[in-house]
């Protein structure tokens, strides 16, 4: 009998938990550049980007010029985004996970 290693069960994200985690992530930072905010939420840096560019053109980012660099803030509408986000996850019993800073 061949012992089978059980696969560390993995929760799939949504894309509404993935737009959630990127706007916390940007606002923990304040100004965030995408490969911070792709790094901080376990992201491939060119899906982070679609996301985050979906996210741009709703209203909930915004995107700066930092001395020739691009970087994203919350917007008002990205706020509120977050805080309704939380109160669903409260509502259904869904664990927000912390992000990983200091990548």
């Amino acid at each position: 009998m061949s012992k089978k290693k059980k696969k560390a069960e993995r929760v799939k994200r949504t894309r509404y938990d993935i737009f959630a985690e990127l706007i916390r992530v940007i606002l923990i930072y304040g100004y965030c550049p995408l490969t911070r905010a792709a790094r901080s939420t376990n992201m491939p840096v060119d899906r982070a980007k679609d996301s985050i560019l979906e996210l741009v053109d709703r209203g909930l980012l915004q995107k700066d010029d930092d001395e020739g660099s691009i970087v994203y803030s919350v917007t008002v509408r990205g706020h509120q985004y977050l805080e309704i986000y939380k109160r669903m996850a409260g509502f259904v019993g869904v664990p927000i996970p912390d992000p990983i800073i200091g990548m």
